[in-house]
């Protein structure tokens, strides 16, 4: 059985639109999508010498995943919950490991998941091992409140 160019083309880009299925990322979907097209082209009569169907198969690929892909993938997605980066944080207790004293203003370390982060308050001295509350944070600080009991 001899197959014709046109034909690998066509069924590379069917497979690689039936794995997208797996993937979900909508790459392998407009990879498919171009080596499709790339047979068709074929099919309806471009050379198929001088690595033409490769040099078409690229610029399609490119286009199609640089310029409707990034514009599609919204829609094709749908909507996700955007969360604040700072919900891990926003309520959790520390415990104060330095600072916090008459030296240090309102600024100190804490522990906080097994981590050491610099951290401020409005509270200018908070004893070593008192736990405290955070409130906030500013890029890495932490931005803390001493608990009341």
């Amino acid at each position: 059985m001899d197959l014709n160019t046109e034909y690998i083309w066509l069924g590379i880009g069917f497979a690689l639109i039936i794995a997208e299925v797996t993937m979900g990322n909508f790459i392998l979907f407009f990879l498919g999508l171009a080596a499709a097209m790339t047979g068709l082209a074929l099919w309806l009569g471009l050379p198929a010498g001088n690595g033409i169907p490769f040099i078409l198969f690229a610029g399609l690929a490119l286009v199609l995943l640089v310029g409707v892909r990034s514009r599609l993938k919204f829609h094709l997605v749908g909507d996700s919950v955007q969360g604040s980066a700072d919900e891990d944080f926003i309520g959790k207790d520390v415990t104060i490991v330095s600072g916090f004293d008459a030296a240090s203003q309102g600024r100190g370390r804490v522990n906080y998941r097994g981590a050491d982060w610099n951290a401020r308050s409005a509270h200018a001295e908070i004893a070593a091992g008192a736990f405290a509350k955070i409130v906030g944070r500013d890029g890495n600080t932490l931005i803390v409140e001493q608990e009341t009991n």
